[in-house]
């Protein structure tokens, strides 16, 4: 499993093989993944307001040939017994037990794909706009949120060394690459920017946008809309 580093510092993550953890209970070929790296990587998502800012744990095979619907999770827990985890047919993992006596255990979450075959995934964005306008305050409002996240993860010392987002990415399809833009319609004068070559749009927060909260327009609909890591 990779983690980039604002991933590790919001997950509080270590790099680990979903393969390792021995169980009793699992066979010796079944990927496997510790109940407390996948409950440490919920536990700051809990903490978000999804209204700012969403967080999706997925878990995906390295297998093209397997799609995320024919991955299954299942807690082996000796206290609890089988628990099933859901798993939706993008991989995202929902639903996942927070559970302190499950946390104290630790016990296997097994899969039904071969060991070393599967990657744990976080992503995160800002919720999608209804209409290609929105105010310029949304941005500032989720890139508030995964800061806000970052700092309770690291506490007040490790915060101080910790990623920060500056501003926002808009991921407008590869075909959209030099004809998607975005629009600032400040009292200043409207500024528009063009998506590059990879169809992104960055841009970096402005605090005198913030307090002004001008209208945004986008010329088509992003993929999506995530924070600027630095």
């Amino acid at each position: 499993m990779r983690f980039s580093g604002v991933l590790t510092w919001l997950a509080t993550l270590v790099m680990v093989q979903a393969c390792v953890a021995p169980s009793a209970r699992a066979t010796d070929t079944n990927a496997v993944i510790p109940y407390k790296t996948l409950d440490d990587m919920f536990q700051p998502i809990e903490a978000v307001d999804p209204a700012k800012l969403e967080i999706h744990v997925a878990v995906v095979s390295r297998n093209k040939a397997v799609h995320p619907a024919d991955i299954t999770l299942t807690i082996q827990s000796a206290r609890a017994g089988m628990i099933p985890v859901t798993v939706s047919t993008n991989g995202r993992i929902l639903n996942f037990p927070h559970d302190k006596n499950l946390l104290r255990e630790n016990p296997p979450v097994v899969s039904n794909q071969p060991k070393g075959t599967l990657n744990l995934m976080v992503s995160m964005q800002l919720p999608p706009p209804e209409g290609l306008t929105f105010r310029y305050g949304r941005l500032g409002d989720g890139v508030a949120e995964i800061n806000k996240a970052i700092r309770a993860q690291a506490g007040m010392m490790l915060s101080l060394v910790a990623p920060k987002a500056e501003g926002v990415v808009f991921l407008f399809p590869k075909a959209s690459a030099g004809k998607a833009t975005v629009e600032i319609a400040s009292a200043t004068g409207r500024r528009e920017y063009t998506a590059d070559a990879h169809g992104h749009v960055t841009l970096k927060l402005e605090p005198a946008l913030l307090k002004e909260n001008p209208e945004v327009t986008v010329s088509e609909k992003p993929q999506r809309i995530v924070p600027d890591m630095k």
